[in-house]
């Protein structure tokens, strides 16, 4: 069974950019097409997500800011697959819903 890869990024003022991705299970094969066009329908502006509020999780270097308080920072959306590697979340239904549920 394919788990789904989500590829995420941060760009600084300098346009130098940072990847990440989590690996979610795809108990219910949902296609990429299908799951890019939910996430996609649900971006701000195109692009953007807020991590906190979808439960992806945020780069070492924004967990505080120098006051102790969280960044307000986006990060982008970069593409979707289908791999082999073993899941580290949960799965991409339970993804879908909740950003789905964030956007209301």
């Amino acid at each position: 069974m394919a788990n789904i890869k989500f590829e995420y990024l941060y760009r600084d003022e300098g346009n130098y950019k940072t990847y990440g991705e989590v690996i979610f299970s795809n108990p219910k094969q949902l296609s990429v097409e299908y799951i890019t066009q939910r996430i996609e329908s649900n971006l701000i502006e195109g692009s953007w997500f807020e991590p906190n509020k979808w439960n992806i999780p945020r780069f070492s270097f924004h967990q505080h800011n120098p006051f102790g308080i969280y960044d307000l920072l986006w990060y982008e959306f970069d593409c979707l697959s289908q791999c082999h590697e073993t899941s580290n979340s949960n799965s991409i239904d339970d993804f879908l819903e909740r950003i789905i549920s964030t956007a209301e």
